[in-house]
């Protein structure tokens, strides 16, 4: 006679696809992302596919044979974050599916002797599994919604610290908001970048959209103007505030070798002459 966990793998195997049926016939969407994709997409039948993976590993597991998840992981918390489908509908789904499978071994243990020893080892195991499955997933898909948003991110400075070329050899870079260091500290590198690139000799930063620096953004700003130098590109600063003013008097930032107007339309007048 074959031992009970040999039966209950046999049992659980040849119910793979009906605990996969199962599970998109209940799955859980919040309104966005793959779960909100029509049933009969290619989509869903994916994730049908992954989902057998997963219920193979599981079941698996229940005689011993263990199956590495980290690429199916990877691949699960890929997919989700890519179409922004919330972590929350993925694990509330894991715990549905998690339901679905204790709910064939009950069919299975209400057909067999079974000890109370033997069905605890199983939950055991079976809780391991999808716990593992769910930390894996979690963590992947953090590592990729960061990896995303500083991405998102690294462009939404970029947007924000324009160069944009109105004559030959002159740009102007208009700053709006607050700048703390590390803004301060991409308009260096972004800015710089783009002026060469642009064979730019004059650069107009305008400050008038900025409503308050500190001081080391002020002595990153002065830092720029000594950069621009060196590359043989005349930095010219329109629109300082009276506090900023102070704040790079009270650091003895010396700006006066630097061109330094009220308004843009000063500056730009001043060139064109």
């Amino acid at each position: 006679m074959e031992k009970i966990e040999q039966q209950l793998h046999q049992f659980m195997s040849e119910n793979i696809s009906n605990m996969t049926t199962e599970l998109f016939d209940n799955i859980y969407s919040s309104g966005v992302g793959v779960y909100a994709e029509p049933k009969n997409s290619e989509t869903f039948e994916k994730m049908r596919e992954m989902n057998y993976k997963f219920n193979r590993a599981v079941t698996e597991s229940l005689v011993g044979e263990e199956a590495y998840l980290k690429d199916w992981a990877d691949a699960i918390a890929a997919s989700r974050s890519q179409t922004a489908t919330p972590l929350y509908d993925v694990i509330v789904n894991f715990s549905i599916f998690r339901s679905i499978y204790y709910s064939y071994i009950e069919r299975f243990i209400d057909n067999h002797a079974i000890s109370g020893k033997m069905v605890i080892s199983w939950v055991k195991i079976i809780s391991k599994k999808f716990d593992e499955a769910t930390q894996l997933v979690t963590r992947e898909y953090i590592h990729e919604y960061e990896h995303v948003f500083s991405s998102q991110q690294e462009i939404i400075l970029e947007l924000g610290t324009p160069v944009i070329k109105v004559d030959e050899g002159l740009g102007i870079i208009p700053l709006v908001g607050e700048i703390d260091t590390y803004r301060a500290s991409k308009l260096m590198e972004h800015s710089l970048q783009k002026a060469s690139h642009m064979h730019l000799e004059n650069v107009i930063l305008d400050l008038s959209g900025v409503p308050v620096i500190d001081t080391m953004v002020a002595n990153q700003i002065f830092q720029l103007g000594e950069t621009y130098n060196l590359l043989g590109i005349e930095m010219i600063i329109t629109g300082i505030r009276p506090e900023i003013a102070q704040t790079s008097i009270s650091l003895g930032l010396d700006f006066s070798k630097m061109k330094t107007f009220a308004h843009l339309h000063q500056a730009i007048k001043h060139l064109r002459n």
